[in-house]
């Protein structure tokens, strides 16, 4: 399986450079010089915005339980997100690193709100994915391909609503069934214990539905917040150009399309490609050149790794202290 994820990944980075030496690495280039360090620096600290609200979003979630603040699951979601956008181990490797974290602070919930917590963070994306839609048809009524990507969105709301629906009736512990042959006997039951209780704790996440609608529409204000960097990159290239950047709801168009087609390629370490790609195919239909485009998708990989590397040292660390503290116990 690692093997699989390091050739998609490789040949998403090929999709990329391909995409950046077709269009010109001249006019990429110059587009990225355009927007400047400035740029990226402002996208890197407004970003610090949607991370809090998706933490208060997690937190809604935890909030009847108690115990919990806010400013720590805001904090464990800058290490989801930054581990995830520069650790590529698995589609989820920063919900794993953020469960683990959780976990050795006593939080018995942890994993249970992560996965309750990532179900209403896809509903709101296919609720951000619909709005980018409309905007599409109000800004570019004549833009092609609308039917295709009306039906992508509706294939996508489909599987996060099964998704939800295999949670909510019980079932969760069905998907991981097809790895209980990995297990071997002798581990078997008790992983099937661990799976009922993750089970049992996410259906009592469940029991409080005004908390997880709540949840759901603060991801969304956090969707729509994170288009704002698009438009950030793009007014530092227009201040550059003497041109003028996208109106906001072609950027809604292009931010709410892009994740959604990342969303859906999920199995793409990084959306290697995808991203760009995405930024390139729909920035054409909005009126957008290919160089900003591919600035646009750069600069936030830029701003993924000031964001992610910190948050990658900060997790070893936790983790050296942690083995430090057990091999002390142990010695006692």
């Amino acid at each position: 399986m690692k093997y699989g994820r390091l050739i998609v990944a490789l040949l998403g980075l090929a999709l990329a450079g391909f995409l950046i030496v077709e269009e010109g690495l001249g006019r990429v280039l110059g587009a990225i010089d355009q927007a400047g360090w400035g740029a990226l620096v402002a996208v890197t600290i407004y970003h610090a915005i949607p991370t809090v609200l998706c933490g208060l979003a997690w937190w809604l979630l935890l909030r009847p339980q108690g115990g919990v603040g806010w400013p720590l699951l805001s904090w464990a979601r800058w290490m989801r997100d930054g581990i995830d956008g520069v650790l590529p181990i698995l589609p989820v490797s920063g919900e794993l690193v953020a469960t683990r974290i959780l976990g050795l602070r006593g939080i018995e919930l942890a994993g249970a709100s992560i996965v309750v917590d990532m179900t209403a963070e896809l509903l709101s994306q296919a609720l951000f994915a619909a709005i980018g839609l409309a905007a599409l048809v109000a800004t570019h009524p004549g833009a092609p391909h609308k039917l295709w990507v009306l039906g992508g969105i509706a294939i996508m709301a489909v599987e996060f609503g099964g998704f939800l629906i295999v949670q909510k009736k019980g079932l969760f512990r069905l998907v991981n069934r097809p790895l209980d042959w990995l297990r071997g006997k002798a581990r078997r039951s008790e992983a099937n214990a661990e799976e009922r209780t993750l089970n049992d704790r996410i259906l009592t996440i469940y029991r409080h539905r005004w908390a997880f609608l709540a949840s759901i529409g603060l991801h969304l204000v956090a969707w729509l917040a994170g288009a704002v960097e698009a438009w950030i990159v793009l007014w530092f290239i227009a201040r550059a150009t003497g041109g003028q950047p996208l109106g906001w709801g072609e950027v809604l168009a292009l931010e709410g399309l892009v994740y959604a087609l990342r969303s859906v390629a999920f199995f793409v370490p990084l959306g290697a490609g995808i991203q760009e790609g995405g930024y390139v195919l729909i920035g054409a239909l909005v009126g957008l050149a290919a160089g900003p485009a591919l600035a646009i998708s750069l600069i936030k990989r830029g701003r993924d790794i000031l964001i992610g590397v910190p948050a990658l040292l900060l997790w070893q660390a936790i983790e050296g202290h942690a083995a430090h503290k057990n091999a002390k116990r142990n010695a006692s």
